[in-house]
């Protein structure tokens, strides 16, 4: 009678929700870790939340207001419009003024004032080459922004996967350990009242402390990675973040040729190594025209008085007095470097270097992207048979195969170490459906990332 009853409750348990639904492979909630009654949330409850909680593209869009690194990014972008404004500039003038006078020296006669001006003209074109390098150095910043856009939104994508992963994972373990605790209870009456072995209670316990351990650990995971997801977005350690979401990657009908094509028009680090083949360019103009010397045009006005030890009539003639001398002059000069030695020639080869460098990394990274484009259609290819396989296959015989080996256990054909034998391969089964399904999440997300936008 208590066999008959051991394998009704554990039928019940093990098939009835709500843990069924799980076993079964059905989307997880955390409605599974509240309390009916007083609302409070436990276990995987306390990540997600499949109706207040935040979506990957909220935690992005979060991260791209907050994320202290992202901002940092931007930050270039104002530094790069500052030294636009610097490159236009023109050179300042100069303004000299110089006084002397003898009578520190023991010639009290003899002083001197004069007043210069002086305006440097830049040749060769040197601020149109400035202001051309500004323009190339702010769009590059731009791009760098977009560039660290596609990582942050790729990096969330991984930990959101890895949170909902633990989380199902979380949520198998918890209830299986429910169904074991309840079958532990019942093994010990039998064993109690001499039905069962004490082998029977003792293989449970084993069992119920690995579940216990399990969920332990998925817990710690779903806390890491929400952890991980908090610093992303720029939320305070502490503050609470659930999440909402299905661990599985949708279906898309973009082929592998319109991903790498996407790839190669989208990409923001592969229209920086463009902008860098343009930037060497202009460098070798810049270096070309720093050869040529600029012109300084000067002005001075000049004023002398001089004493001498001979003495002469006043201008009345009355008396006698020094004879004094007052010069005023007006200079203008012109002054040029010539470029007999130093022609910027060492410069000039540094930047066709450079220009040759940016090119090389432009088509390795044109090649890069192809590779990346391809291989992540392909991991998300293969994610995706796998995927059909367990729903279509795998996951239904793994239960069904269950139900009849517990079948046979109360018929008192199978012992109970052969249930828990196959309990352990349906849970093995689960946590490589958990692993599939993960693996398909990241694979679309690892895709847009190497396109460079989403793909559906």
């Amino acid at each position: 009678m208590i066999r008959s009853l051991v394998g009704i409750a554990a039928a019940v348990i093990f098939l009835g929700p709500p843990i069924a639904p799980i076993l079964l492979g059905a989307p997880t909630t955390a409605a599974r870790g509240q309390s009916a009654a007083s609302g409070e949330q436990t276990g995987a409850g306390l990540y997600l939340d499949p109706v207040n909680g935040m979506s990957a593209r909220e935690l992005a869009a979060m991260a791209l207001e907050r994320n202290a690194g992202y901002l940092a990014a931007r930050q270039r972008l104002d530094e790069a419009r500052g030294l636009g404004v610097q490159a236009g500039l023109k050179p300042n003038p100069t303004l000299e003024v110089n006084a002397a006078n003898g009578a520190v020296l023991g010639s009290p006669g003899e002083r001197e004032f004069s007043a210069g001006y002086s305006h440097h003209f830049e040749m060769g074109g040197k601020r149109t080459r400035r202001l051309e390098t500004a323009d190339i150095g702010e769009r590059l910043a731009e791009l760098e922004v977009r560039e660290r856009e596609r990582q942050i939104r790729a990096e969330i994508e991984q930990r959101f996967a890895e949170a909902l992963a633990a989380g199902r994972n979380f949520e198998i373990a918890d209830s299986l350990l429910k169904l074991n605790r309840h079958s532990l209870e019942i093994a010990e009456a039998r064993y109690r009242q001499g039905e069962a072995a004490r082998l029977e209670p003792g293989m449970l316990k084993v069992e119920v402390g690995r579940m216990q351990a399990d969920r332990l650990r998925f817990e710690s995971e779903a806390r890491q990675a929400v952890a991980d997801l908090k610093l992303l977005a720029g939320m305070d350690a502490g503050a609470p973040l659930r999440l909402k979401g299905a661990l599985a990657a949708a279906a898309i009908e973009t082929t592998e040729a319109e991903a790498i094509a996407a790839a190669l028009e989208n990409r923001p680090d592969l229209a920086a190594a463009a902008r860098e083949e343009e930037l060497g360019d202009n460098e070798i103009r810049m270096a070309k025209a720093d050869a040529a010397p600029d012109l300084t045009v000067t002005g001075r006005y000049t004023q002398s008085a001089s004493r001498f030890d001979q003495f002469g009539l006043s201008g009345t003639g009355s008396a006698l007095e020094a004879i004094r001398a007052t010069d005023n002059t007006l200079s203008v000069g012109l002054s040029i470097q010539l470029p007999v030695r130093n022609r910027n020639q060492g410069n000039i080869q540094a930047a066709i270097a450079r220009r040759h460098a940016a090119g090389l990394r432009r088509s390795y990274l044109e090649q890069a992207v192809r590779r990346d484009v391809t291989n992540a259609y392909s991991r998300y290819d293969a994610a995706m048979r796998a995927v059909r396989i367990f729903d279509e296959d795998v996951l239904k015989q793994a239960q069904e195969n269950v139900a009849i080996v517990r079948a046979a256990y109360d018929a008192g054909e199978l012992r109970l170490l052969d249930v828990i034998n196959e309990q352990g391969r349906l849970i093995e089964t689960q946590r490589a459906y958990t692993e599939v399904l993960r693996e398909a999440y990241l694979s679309l997300a690892d895709l847009e990332r190497a396109v460079g936008a989403p793909v559906f």
